[in-house]
């Protein structure tokens, strides 16, 4: 019998649709309208609530990636251990106002978003609703999921160790440096950063949603400027953040790398401003 899932029940999907809905808002400028998506997502992954440590479960399962057979199976045995400690009712009454919340609050087309990665955040749904599989599907599934976190997929790119506070530090002196002084929404963003490696990523996500949405409004609307497009090198340089731009939100983490290439647009949104 084929598996039914129920994304509205699943935190990684309502997670990840709630983001692209705020992303949407950000690029249409619609700032009531992003208030309250950022308002919800806050209350619906409220750290003290199943929710969030639901989602953290799947971050769990579908961002491990690299690591040797056994420390994947004791990854997923941890997953079910951890998950089988929560109030089924409490868990389903957070997904039921969650769901009414977002069909009122919002719009039911909120679940309709398109989720890059929702064939593999379907496939995590089925690790929490095992008494649903035969046993052969529960075999199989295992296996997928343990070959998804040992799997090394050669065109991913270098992924570096998060960065610690001394580190930070240093970094924005040296920019600072090199580019001058930070503007308000460079600090933030190194903010968010830091805050992210304590903790999980929501906010600096968010942020950052937002913040490409208006970086490339200021790129795109610098290539009908006359003046600018005169000017080749920069013209070049503009449509070369754009493209980079374009695939930033498929990231599944951001690293280092990332965080310098949207320092560096920002800085360089500001010098087309000037």
């Amino acid at each position: 019998m084929r598996f039914k899932h129920n994304k509205k029940r699943n935190s990684a999907f309502v997670f990840e649709a709630l983001t692209r809905e705020f992303a949407k808002a950000s690029l249409k400028k619609d700032r009531p309208y992003l208030k309250k998506v950022k308002k919800l997502l806050q209350e619906v992954f409220n750290k003290k609530k199943l929710m969030y440590k639901e989602l953290r479960l799947y971050k769990a399962l579908l961002e491990t990636k690299e690591v040797d057979p056994i420390t994947a199976e004791k990854i997923l045995y941890e997953v079910r251990r951890v998950y089988s400690t929560f109030s089924e009712k409490t868990l389903n009454d957070e997904h039921t106002e969650a769901i009414h919340k977002i069909n009122h609050e919002l719009n039911p087309s909120v679940f309709q978003n398109f989720v890059s990665n929702y064939k593999s955040i379907a496939s995590a749904y089925q690790i929490f609703h095992e008494d649903d599989l035969n046993v052969k599907d529960k075999v199989l599934l295992e296996k997928k999921l343990v070959q998804s976190m040992v799997f090394k997929d050669e065109r991913a790119e270098e992924i570096e160790e998060p960065i610690d506070e001394v580190v930070i530090k240093t970094f924005i002196k040296k920019f600072n440096k090199t580019f001058g002084s930070l503007m308000t929404e460079q600090k933030t963003l190194i903010s968010k950063y830091m805050g992210s490696l304590d903790s999980d990523d929501t906010e600096l996500r968010v942020f950052v949603n937002e913040e490409l949405g208006r970086l490339k409004k200021e790129l795109k609307k610098s290539l009908t400027v006359e003046e600018f497009r005169a000017d080749s090198l920069m013209k070049e340089k503009a449509i070369k953040v754009l493209h980079l731009l374009e695939g930033f939100r498929k990231k599944r983490n951001y690293v280092k790398k990332d965080l310098v290439m949207l320092l560096k647009t920002q800085d360089l949104v500001r010098e087309i401003q000037q």
